[in-house]
């Protein structure tokens, strides 16, 4: 049975918020950034997304292939699924709202 944790996409970014300014890493003076930025975490984001929704379809394709009899564990599975792409667009909304708000902006 897969476990539904709404926030397991969260605890990154509560580690982050969490983390003092004086024990993060800073830029390097070359110009490029460390790995692990805010680039590294959508990403990571984007793919534990595409991760839910593959084993959603592979346990939708064994109940009906009937490989599985276990209706919950494929309920759960769509459901975690569901959940993970309903918060993936949200965050995604609040994304292009902040920048068109930054267009919007007269200096």
């Amino acid at each position: 049975m897969l476990p539904i944790n709404p926030a397991a996409s969260m605890t990154s970014l509560h580690s982050i918020q969490n983390t003092p300014p004086s024990s993060q890493p800073s830029a390097p003076s070359d110009g490029t950034q460390k790995a692990g930025g805010f680039s590294a975490l959508v990403e990571d984001f984007v793919q534990s997304t595409n991760q839910s929704q593959i084993n959603s379809d592979q346990a939708i394709d064994d109940l009906v292939k009937g490989k599985t009899d276990n209706v919950q564990q494929v309920v759960m599975a769509v459901a975690n699924a569901e959940m993970s792409f309903q918060l993936f667009m949200e965050i995604r909304n609040k994304l292009v709202d902040s920048y068109n708000e930054l267009m919007r902006m007269q200096f």
